[in-house]
C-alpha cells in the first residue's frame, strides 16, 4: 500500500513525458521547416556554449572553419567504425560528402529554435530518468515495467546520440529518417507503459470479434508507419530541391520533386478508405462508452486534418507552420492506433482465458 502514492507518480511522469515527446517532435518538425537543424554546428553545445551567442560578434573570426573541422574530425572516427562493418560508401559519404564540409553561417533565429529542440530533448532525458526511478514501485509485483522503463532509458541516450551525428553529418539524408524511427519506437514504449501500468481501466472496452479488429488495425498501423517514411523522403527530397531552386522558386519545389511525393500524395486516398472501414468496425467493437467515444472519433477527426494539412502543403507551396503540425498529426495518429491496438489485444487475451 505505500508502493500505491509512488505508482501513481509513475504513471503521471509517465504521461508527462510522452506529451513532451510529442511536443519535441512539434519542435524538430520547427527546426527542420525552417532549415535550423544546423543553428548549433557543435552537440551538445551550441558554438561551444551551454547558451549560445546572440550575435555573431561573440565568435571568432574563422568560426565556420573551426566548426567545420570539429565535424570532421567526428565523423572520421564514426567512418571508422562503419569501415569496420562494411559499410565503406556510407564511411566516405560521412567523410567527403559536399554537405559535411559545408560551412554554417551564423543566424540567430536558427541557432536558439535549434537550442530549444536541444533543451527540451534533455527535458525529456530527466523525465525518462525519473519515470526509470519510480518505476521500482512495481519491482515486487511487476518487474517488467522496470525492464522496460530502463529500456526507455537506453532509448533516449541513443537518440541524443544519433542527433549529435544528425549534426556532425549536416543533416545527412537517412539518418534523419533513422532518427525519426527511433522517436517513433520511443513513443511506442512509453505508450505500451502507459497501457500496462493502467489496463484495468480499459477491461471490458471492446465486446464484438476483437481478433478481427486487431487485424484489421495492425494492418492499418502498418500501413500508416510506411507512410510516415515516405513523408520521410519527401522531406529529404524538399531539403534538396530547397538547397538548388531557392526560396524565391518556392512555388516549383512542389513539381519538381518527383515520383515519391506522389506516391505520398496518392497513398493517402487508400490510408482514408482503410481508415473510413476501421472505424467503422470500432464503432461496432466497442461498448464502453467514456473510452470508445474519446478513442475512435479522435482516430476520425486527426485522419481528416493529417489529409487537410496534406492538401494545403500541397496547393500552397509547403507553408512553414503547417509543416511540422502535418508531422505531429500523423505520429500522434500512430501513437492512438498502437493504443487502440494495446486495448483490443488485451480484450482478446481476455476472451481466449474466458473461453478456456
Amino acid at each position: 500500500m505505500k508502493k500505491e502514492p509512488k505508482k501513481g507518480l509513475f504513471r503521471k511522469l509517465n504521461l508527462i513525458t510522452i506529451i513532451a515527446v510529442y511536443f519535441l517532435i512539434l519542435v524538430g518538425g520547427i527546426v527542420r521547416s525552417t532549415g535550423s537543424g544546423m543553428g548549433c554546428p557543435d552537440w551538445p553545445k551550441c558554438f561551444g556554449n551551454y547558451v549560445p551567442p546572440s550575435d555573431v560578434s561573440e565568435l571568432p573570426a574563422d568560426y565556420k572553419e573551426i566548426y567545420v573541422q570539429k565535424r570532421i574530425q567526428k565523423n572520421e572516427r564514426l567512418a571508422s567504425v562503419l569501415n569496420m562493418i562494411g559499410l565503406s560508401e556510407l564511411a566516405k559519404e560521412v567523410v567527403e560528402g559536399e554537405m559535411i564540409q559545408t560551412e554554417q553561417e551564423f543566424n540567430f533565429t536558427k541557432t536558439w529554435i535549434e537550442y530549444l529542440n536541444r533543451l527540451v530533448g534533455v527535458l525529456i532525458g530527466f523525465l525518462i530518468l525519473l519515470c526509470f526511478g519510480f518505476s521500482f514501485a512495481y519491482f515486487k509485483d511487476y518487474k517488467r515495467v522496470v525492464f522496460l522503463s530502463f529500456a526507455a532509458l537506453i532509448l533516449v541516450v541513443f537518440q541524443g546520440w544519433t542527433g549529435s551525428l544528425v549534426v556532425s553529418t549536416n543533416l545527412l539524408p537517412g539518418l534523419i529518417t533513422f532518427h525519426m524511427v527511433l522517436a517513433i519506437a520511443l513513443i511506442a514504449l512509453l505508450i505500451y507503459l502507459r497501457f500496462e501500468t493502467s489496463k484495468h481501466e480499459y477491461s471490458g472496452v471492446v465486446n464484438y470479434k476483437p481478433f478481427k479488429v486487431r487485424r484489421l488495425i495492425r494492418f492499418c498501423m502498418f500501413l500508416f508507419f510506411a507512410q510516415v517514411l515516405l513523408g520521410t523522403q519527401v522531406r529529404e527530397a524538399v531539403d534538396l530541391i530547397a538547397t538548388r531552386l531557392g526560396e524565391d522558386n518556392r512555388w516549383n519545389w512542389i513539381e519538381s520533386l518527383g515520383i515519391v511525393f506522389y506516391i505520398h500524395r496518392s497513398y493517402s486516398i487508400l490510408l482514408l478508405f482503410v481508415h473510413v472501414f476501421l472505424i467503422y468496425r470500432l464503432s461496432k467493437s466497442v461498448k464502453n462508452l467514456s473510452i470508445s467515444k474519446f478513442l475512435v472519433w479522435s482516430l476520425v477527426l486527426l485522419v481528416m486534418l493529417e489529409i487537410g494539412t496534406g492538401v494545403v502543403l500541397s496547393y500552397f507551396a509547403l507553408p512553414y507552420f503547417i509543416q511540422p503540425v502535418h508531422l505531429l498529426l500523423a505520429i500522434v495518429i500512430f501513437g492512438l492506433q498502437y493504443f487502440l491496438y494495446l486495448v483490443i489485444t488485451e480484450r482478446s487475451v481476455d476472451l481466449m482465458k474466458s473461453d478456456a
